[in-house]
C-alpha cells in the first residue's frame, strides 16, 4: 500500500500547509470549488466508515454563512428585497456561499490531515525545528479525546449513583457543575504526574537524540517537488492579481487569461494529487485481487 500515510510526514506536512493556505487567502469561486472538491473527494476515498456528521456540519457552516451573510450585510447592487428598510442584496448572498464552502473545504482538508498526521509524525514533522513546540501540540491533542471521555465517565458514574437528575435545568447546572469540578481536580493531577513523569525521565536535562522510524524517500522528494512547482505558479498568480475576484458592489468577472487559467490548473492538479495517489492505490489493489480470484478459478474441462 503507498497511501499518503506511507508517505513521509514532512512531504504530507508540506503539501497540506501550502494548499490550506492557498485556498484560504485567495476568496475566489473557482479556488473555493477545486479546493472543495479536492477535500471532499479525498475524503470520501479514505472513508473507512460512513461519517454523516462531517458532511453534516460542513453543509451547516456553508449555508450558515450563505444566509448569515446574506441577511447581515447590505452591500450589493442587485437588490433581492428589502426587509424593514434594509436592502437583501445577490452579492452579499454569494460572498457568504464562497466563504461559506472555503470554510467546508478547510473542515474538509483538517479532517483528513488529523487522521494521517498522528502523534508520533507531529512529533517528526516539528521536532527538529522546536521539540518543545512539538511536544506540547501532541500532549494537547491527546489530551482534548482524554478529557471528554473521562467527562462522561464521571457524568455516568454520577447518573448510576443517583446523583445527576436532569429533571429541572437547576439539576442539571448543578451536575455539570460538580462534572466540571472532578474534571478540573484530574486535569490538575494529571498535568503534575505528567511532569513529574517527564522529569524522572530526563526531559530538559540536556541534548536528546530523535529515534524515527520514518525515512526520507525518492517519492517523498518527488512528492514535495511537485507541491514547490505547482504552489509556485499557484502564489505568482496571487501575486500578480489573476485570483483577484471582486463581490461588491458588483461581481466581477472571472480573470480567463493564460496566467489565471494556469493557476488554476496547477491548483486543482494541487488539490487533487492525494486523491490520485489513494484512488490509484487502490484501484491497483483491486486489480491485483480480481487477478488473484481469477487464477483460482478452475479451467472449463477440468
Amino acid at each position: 500500500m503507498k497511501d499518503l500515510d506511507s508517505f513521509n510526514p514532512f512531504a504530507v506536512f508540506f503539501w497540506f500547509i501550502i494548499t490550506a493556505v492557498i485556498a484560504m487567502f485567495n476568496l475566489n469561486p473557482v479556488i473555493a470549488a477545486l479546493s472543495f472538491a479536492g477535500s471532499l473527494s479525498l475524503l470520501l476515498i479514505r472513508e473507512k466508515r460512513r461519517r454523516y456528521g462531517i458532511h453534516i456540519s460542513a453543509l451547516l457552516i456553508a449555508a450558515g454563512c450563505c444566509l448569515l451573510n446574506g441577511f447581515f450585510s447590505h452591500n450589493g447592487k442587485t437588490v433581492l428585497l428589502v426587509i424593514n428598510n434594509n436592502p437583501i442584496t445577490a452579492q452579499a448572498f454569494i460572498f457568504g456561499l464562497v466563504t461559506g464552502v472555503t470554510a467546508a473545504s478547510v473542515i474538509y482538508w483538517f479532517s483528513t490531515f488529523s487522521e494521517i498526521m498522528t502523534s508520533d509524525k507531529i512529533i517528526y514533522t516539528l521536532g527538529r525545528v522546536s521539540p518543545k513546540a512539538a511536544l506540547i501540540l501532541t500532549m494537547s491533542l491527546r489530551f482534548i479525546p482524554l478529557f471528554i471521555g473521562k467527562a462522561k465517565e464521571i457524568n455516568n458514574s454520577q447518573k448510576a449513583m443517583g446523583i445527576y437528575k436532569d429533571e429541572t435545568i437547576v439539576s442539571r447546572i448543578r451536575g455539570v457543575s460538580r462534572v466540571f469540578s472532578a474534571m478540573i481536580t484530574y486535569a490538575t493531577e494529571n498535568v503534575i504526574i505528567t511532569s513529574d513523569s517527564m522529569a524522572a525521565r530526563g526531559y530538559g536535562s540536556g541534548r536528546r537524540r530523535q529515534y524515527s522510524l520514518f525515512s526520507f524517500k525518492p517519492r517523498d522528494a518527488a512528492l514535495m517537488a511537485v507541491t514547490a512547482a505547482l504552489s509556485a505558479v499557484s502564489f505568482v498568480s496571487t501575486g500578480a492579481g489573476y485570483f483577484d475576484f471582486w463581490f461588491y458592489p458588483e461581481l466581477s468577472e472571472i480573470n480567463s487569461g493564460a496566467g489565471a487559467i494556469s493557476g488554476y490548473i496547477c491548483f486543482g492538479i494541487l488539490c487533487f494529487i492525494p486523491a490520485f495517489i489513494e484512488g490509484g492505490d487502490r484501484l491497483r489493489w483491486r486489480y491485483l485481487k480480481s487477478k488473484i480470484s481469477l487464477s483460482h478459478i478452475p479451467e472449463a474441462g477440468r
